[in-house]
C-alpha cells in the first residue's frame, strides 16, 4: 500500500540518522590511512538504502561549512564529519558554534594560531560572506577585521588533533563589530551574527536551494527565515515547512542532480549490493564524475549548475552503469516495459521524447538480450533523472 507523501515526509523528518560516539570517532587511526578510505566509506553510506534525510543533510552541511582533506588532515576532517553528523538535523546555532572552533575549519581557513594583533581574516570573512550572511549583506571590511580579532587565539594540536585556546594570542580588548563596541567572546560574536537581518534567510535559502526544485522568491526566503528564527534555529521545523509546502510537493526538477546525488539514487534503483566488488561501484567512477566527498573545489563548495547535466556527465554515468550489475531482486520483480521502468525510477511525467526513446529501445532489444538493463540505463541517463 502506498504512503501519503506528507506521512512519508513526517517519517523522514523523524529519522535520527547515524553517527559514531565521540569516543568511537576519536579512536579511529587516521594518521596514515588508505587515501580513499574516508570518501569511499561515506559514499557507501550515502548509497545505503537506509541513508534517508539525515544523510542528505550531512551531505548538505558538508557543502555549506566547507573544508578539503587535501588542505588539512584526514584526522581533522574525520572529526569535523562526525560533528556535522551530530548536528545535521539539530540546531543551526549549535552547528555554527562548533564550526568556529573546529580543527579542520581553523586550519583550512588559516585561523589556526591566528594572533590578535595581526589576525588572519579568512575565517571571519567566509563565516559571514559564505556561511551565515551572504555577500554584501550589511557588514563592512571593518567588521571583517574586527571579527578576525575576536576569533583569534585558537589553535590546533597536530599530534592529538585537539583544539585549544591561547589567551596571549587572543585580542581581548573591546572592538567595534556589527554596530556594537564591547569585549567579545565566541558566544557574543555568534549572537551578533545571528541577529543580522539577512542571516536566517541566507541559511534557510541555501537549504531550500538544495532540497526544493522551485526557485526561491524573496518573499518565500523571508518566510523561511522567520520559521528558522522563531524556532530558535532548530533545523527540523524549517525542513518540515519546506518539505510539506507545495513548492516541494508539486515542484518539477530544475536543478541538475550532482554526481553524488546521482550515484546514491541510481545505486538504490538497481539495488546495488556489491559496492566495491566486481560489477559494483568503483572509486574511480566517483573521481571521473568530478565530485568526491571531502574534496570540494574551494571554500564556496560545489556549485549547483548545468555542468552536472553536461554531455560529459552523461557519458561518465553511462560508463558507470556499464560496470554495475542489477540485483536479482530488481530483475525478478520489475517488468521490462517503458512505463514500469520510468515509474520505478520516479519519473512520473516523462517527456514524449524520453518515452519514445525507451519504447524504441525495448522494441529492438528483447528481454532475453538484457532489455531490462537497457531500459534502466536509458531512464537513469534521461534528462528527467538528471534533475531533482
Amino acid at each position: 500500500m502506498s504512503m501519503d507523501i506528507h506521512d512519508l515526509i513526517d517519517e523522514r523528518l523523524a529519522d535520527e540518522g547515524w553517527a559514531l560516539s565521540e569516543d568511537e570517532a576519536n579512536a579511529r587511526d587516521l594518521d596514515e590511512p588508505d587515501w580513499d578510505l574516508l570518501p569511499r566509506e561515506w559514499m557507501d553510506r550515502l548509497m545505503s538504502p537506509d541513508a534517508a534525510l539525515h544523510e542528505r543533510m550531512v551531505w548538505y552541511w558538508h557543502n555549506h561549512f566547507t573544508t578539503n582533506r587535501h588542505e588539512t588532515s584526514h584526522k581533522l576532517v574525520w572529526r569535523q564529519h562526525q560533528t556535522i553528523r551530530r548536528h545535521a538535523l539539530g540546531n543551526v546555532r549549535d552547528l555554527a558554534a562548533a564550526m568556529l572552533v573546529d580543527g579542520a575549519m581553523l586550519h583550512f581557513l588559516d585561523a589556526d594560531g591566528s594572533h590578535g594583533d595581526q589576525p588572519n581574516e579568512n575565517l571571519s570573512r567566509e563565516f559571514m560572506e559564505l556561511f551565515m550572511l551572504g555577500r554584501n549583506a550589511g557588514y563592512t571590511e571593518d567588521d571583517v577585521r574586527a571579527g578576525a580579532r575576536i576569533l583569534s587565539g585558537w589553535y590546533v594540536d597536530w599530534e592529538t588533533g585537539e583544539v585549544g585556546f591561547d589567551s596571549e594570542r587572543h585580542y581581548g580588548r573591546p572592538v567595534q563589530f556589527l554596530g556594537r563596541r564591547r569585549r567579545w567572546n565566541l558566544d557574543s560574536y555568534l549572537d551578533a551574527v545571528l541577529e543580522q537581518p539577512t542571516c536566517a534567510g541566507h541559511v534557510a535559502g541555501r537549504i531550500h536551494d538544495h532540497l526544493v526544485s522551485t526557485p526561491l522568491s524573496d518573499e518565500r526566503r523571508a518566510e523561511l527565515g522567520e520559521v528558522l528564527r522563531s524556532n530558535d534555529w532548530e533545523i527540523r521545523p524549517l525542513l518540515s515547512e519546506m518539505l510539506h509546502h507545495d513548492d516541494f510537493v508539486n515542484g518539477l526538477g530544475v536543478r541538475s542532480r550532482e554526481p553524488v546525488e546521482w550515484f546514491a539514487a541510481a545505486a538504490a534503483l538497481v539495488d546495488l549490493e556489491n559496492a566495491g566488488e566486481e560489477n559494483g561501484w568503483e572509486f574511480w567512477q566517483v573521481y571521473e564524475a568530478g565530485q568526491v566527498p571531502f574534496e570540494p573545489p574551494n571554500v564556496a563548495g560545489w556549485v549547483n549548475d548545468e555542468r552536472w547535466s553536461s554531455a560529459n556527465q552523461v557519458m561518465s554515468r553511462g560508463n558507470t552503469l556499464l560496470n554495475w550489475q542489477i540485483s536479482d531482486r530488481v530483475i525478478n520483480t520489475l517488468e521490462p516495459t517503458t512505463t514500469a521502468v520510468l515509474e520505478h525510477c520516479g519519473i512520473f511525467a516523462p517527456s514524449d521524447t524520453t518515452v519514445a526513446a525507451l519504447d524504441r529501445a525495448i522494441a529492438t532489444q528483447t528481454e532475453y538480450n538484457q532489455g531490462l538493463e537497457l531500459l534502466l540505463t536509458l531512464a537513469l541517463l534521461s534528462p528527467e533523472f538528471s534533475t531533482i
